[in-house]
């Protein structure tokens, strides 16, 4: 039994003895998205804000930059990568339905070191190689912003300064990259009290107005829940939760206690990274593997 079934089952023990136990269903699996991705499908409609995403990159994404920050499996694994984030992508795509807000996806994990950024980088790889959706990858990990920093853009606007000042049109400050359909949103400039900021009803109008592109997914890396109160903020604007989970790492006490903080009615999926399948199954050595889980609510 994996050590996701195990906090799943003791999470649900722990509410059947309290207020019930919601129903959770088996998701889809894992999958990872590759670099030359095409996927700028639906949005023609959108006008200037197309426009906005398909500009000349900024950002250029090759398999030489991934092979340089250690974004890629070895050669012999990378198909295999691609087709785990692929599995978690189309979890993600089914529980989608046109609801307002409904293509919010937040990457967190219970602690640091468990793969969060990483996940958020490849599953944005891999929604863009969508025709029908176009997607902007938000780094709102403010206190240990890795993906800035990766991509070299430290001193950028961001979105921490699209919520300090309420006159900035947050579309003016996503990036475009080279991989058409994928773009990006710094975390910007440092402030003081990021969690009153992103608990903020201008964080509400932010995400809304990034959403407002038709067919977009936003995709965005959070920070640690059981480590930082911003984390716990941003979960609160809904959308779907994806939760990393560090294999023979992550205890499952962390897990749990993540869990509980998310609520009840959270959409919660949860990422078994770097996971050692079996010989048998065809995975032996793999460095990402991954299992997929909703802890989501279903209950009338």
């Amino acid at each position: 039994m994996s050590l996701i079934e195990l906090t799943l089952q003791r999470v649900k023990a722990a509410k059947e003895a309290g207020k019930g136990t919601p129903a959770s269903r088996p998701g889809a699996g894992a999958g990872a998205g590759q670099p030359p991705a095409v996927g700028a499908g639906g949005v023609g409609a959108a006008g200037d804000a197309q426009a906005a995403v398909l500009r000349d990159p900024e950002i250029t994404i090759d398999e030489a930059f991934l092979r340089e920050k250690g974004l890629l499996a070895l050669q012999a694994h990378e198909h295999q990568q691609r087709g785990e984030f692929r599995q978690i992508k189309y979890g993600l795509l089914r529980d989608m339905n046109g609801a307002a807000g409904d293509g919010l996806v937040l990457v967190t994990s219970a602690l640091q070191g468990e793969g969060k950024s990483f996940s958020s980088f490849h599953l944005a790889l891999s929604l863009a190689s969508e025709q029908d959706y176009t997607v902007v990858l938000v780094d709102a990990d403010v206190i240990r912003p890795s993906l800035t920093r990766m991509l070299g853009l430290e001193e950028r606007p961001g979105l921490m300064n699209a919520l300090i000042d309420a006159a900035t049109n947050v579309e003016s400050l996503i990036l475009g990259t080279n991989i058409r359909g994928l773009s990006f949103l710094p975390s910007g400039h440092a402030a003081e009290h990021a969690t009153e900021h992103f608990a903020s009803a201008r964080m509400g109008e932010v995400i809304r107005q990034i959403l407002s592109v038709p067919n977009r997914v936003v995709v965005v890396d959070t920070l640690p829940l059981l480590l930082t109160t911003e984390a716990r903020a941003l979960t609160a604007l809904g959308g779907q939760i994806v939760m990393v989970v560090r294999a023979e790492s992550t205890p499952q006490t962390a897990v749990s206690e993540a869990i509980d903080l998310l609520g009840e009615g959270a959409n919660v999926k949860l990422v078994l990274n770097a996971a050692v399948r079996s010989k048998a199954l065809g995975y032996y050595g793999m460095g990402y593997g991954y299992d997929y889980q909703t802890n989501k609510d279903k209950s009338p």
